[in-house]
């Protein structure tokens, strides 16, 4: 899951592999049409059910109906999914799991956020990843520390 992506940083390239586990609601490392069609919106565009089938022939290589993660990069290559659009996406991600509106996410928050993208954790595995990924060691994520972290540990 390391495909290349032409003309992209090593930290651009890491972003569209965070983006896409990202998207990948269900962690069956694929992508269905489904989730195609809610990576486009959060990026802000807005496809039409034609557009999406398009966009799965263009890239469904193997045509099962889901895009793995290399076939999800041939998209990126196309210019679909840029990877500015990946960074507004993760930080789209963390004001949704910003339940307080306080531009923290707390171990609660962080608990929540993890077990919603397919992990099975327990408090302490939750604290663990907050201690990891809490740079200035508040005890709570501010988006920069979410965004590293995800670009780091994805």
């Amino acid at each position: 899951m390391d495909a290349y992506v032409e003309g992209l940083t090593p930290g651009e390239a890491q972003d569209i592999k965070d983006a896409f586990h990202l998207f990948d609601k269900n962690g069956d490392k694929k992508i269905c049409k489904d989730e195609l069609g809610a990576v486009l919106r959060a990026l802000g565009q807005n496809p039409t059910k034609k557009n999406i089938d398009m966009y799965m022939e263009l890239a469904d290589t193997d045509a099962s109906g889901y895009l793995s993660y290399d076939e999800f990069v041939k998209l990126v290559e196309k210019d679909i999914i840029s990877p500015q659009e990946v960074e507004v996406q993760l930080r789209q991600a963390f004001l949704v799991f910003d339940k307080d509106k306080n531009e923290l996410l707390d171990k609660r928050e962080l608990f929540e956020v993890l077990t919603r993208m397919g992990e099975v954790l327990t408090v302490s595995e939750a604290e663990q990843i907050l201690h990891l990924a809490d740079r200035n060691g508040d005890g709570k994520l501010d988006v920069t520390e979410f965004t590293q972290f995800l670009c780091e540990r994805i």
